[in-house]
């Protein structure tokens, strides 16, 4: 009776054919696992950034916003220069909020969303708590009526109506965030802060005294309706690890003089600058012909007169 089956040599061939399939097989999954997951943290810092970047750019369209009523029916009981005081303020390096390279901007603006009620938002870097090594990320506040109401017929003090959004987390992990005001020729317009400014104000002559048509201002709040346009620079990086071998990166948002610039150290985070430019429409309205009662045609006020 014959016996059929596999030789030693054979086996040994069979046993080297498999492992090296094997091998070949768990090579390619964990190359496109890592790949996969490089993609997904990429795909997270651009979600993230430009959901915040849409928010940020709704409000600024919005900033400096003042209902034709809103002056004799605000409840906050506030005069016309009280209002014209507060449109929208940047201050850079604040102490505290400034981002983990003490260089992130503050940003704060204000509108009117009814004929009685007006909104503050303040977007600023914030430190989480009890986290080592220190993460940092971009938080939003929102105050309605942020100088109390205080006219009567407007309703009583409630948290939830008058401090809608305390400290929201709108992008994690960020590294900057700038905010480059310009006038209508193109050119950086500084200082323009009214809330929370700082040394660099300071040095720009924002405590400065100029006479406006509503009666003297700051000169920080004085430039405000000069803004035509604001430039958003947001870096963010990615949550986890994204390169086999350490980068560095030198983050530059802004402009000369004006804006941040950042070393960063070594490491394996993906990094990215996202960047959006706005035309702050309430603060700069354009100019049109007018026609006066005598039927000759003259120029309307405005647009950064």
């Amino acid at each position: 009776m014959s016996k059929k089956g596999f030789t030693l040599a054979e086996v040994l061939v069979a046993i080297v054919i498999g492992l090296i399939s094997v091998a070949a097989a768990f090579s390619a999954y964990n190359y496109y696992t890592k790949s996969y997951e490089a993609v997904s943290q990429k795909a997270k810092v651009n979600t993230s950034a430009r959901d915040a970047l849409l928010l940020i750019t709704k409000d600024l369209r919005n900033a400096g916003y003042i209902g034709t009523t809103f002056i004799q029916n605000n409840c906050e009981n506030l005069n016309e220069l009280n209002v014209r005081q507060q449109l929208i303020s940047v201050a850079s390096k604040k102490s505290g909020i400034a981002g983990k390279y003490n260089q992130s901007d503050y940003l704060v603006l204000w509108y009117a969303i009814s004929p009685q009620d007006r909104k503050r938002v303040k977007y600023f870097i914030k430190k989480k708590q009890n986290v080592n090594p220190p993460e940092y990320y971009l938080a939003r506040d929102v105050n309605i009526n942020p100088n109390g109401q205080n006219r009567s017929g407007c309703p009583a003090f409630s948290r939830a109506y008058n401090m809608p959004v305390d400290e929201e987390l709108l992008v994690a992990n960020v590294v900057d965030f700038q905010i480059i005001l310009k006038d209508k020729d193109g050119k950086v317009l500084v200082p323009v802060c009214s809330s929370g400014c700082g040394s660099v104000e300071t040095k720009q002559g924002v405590l400065n005294t100029t006479a406006t048509s509503y009666g003297n201002m700051p000169l920080g709040s004085a430039n405000a309706p000069y803004v035509h346009s604001a430039d958003i620079y947001l870096t963010v990086r990615s949550p986890k690890e994204v390169y086999k071998s350490n980068r560095s990166y030198r983050i530059v948002n802004g402009e000369a003089n004006h804006g941040g610039s950042i070393n960063v150290s070594s490491d394996k985070y993906y990094r990215e600058t996202f960047f959006a430019s706005v035309h702050t429409r309430n603060l700069s309205i354009p100019q049109v012909p007018v026609t006066n009662t005598s039927g000759s045609v003259g120029e309307g006020q405005g647009y950064n007169r």
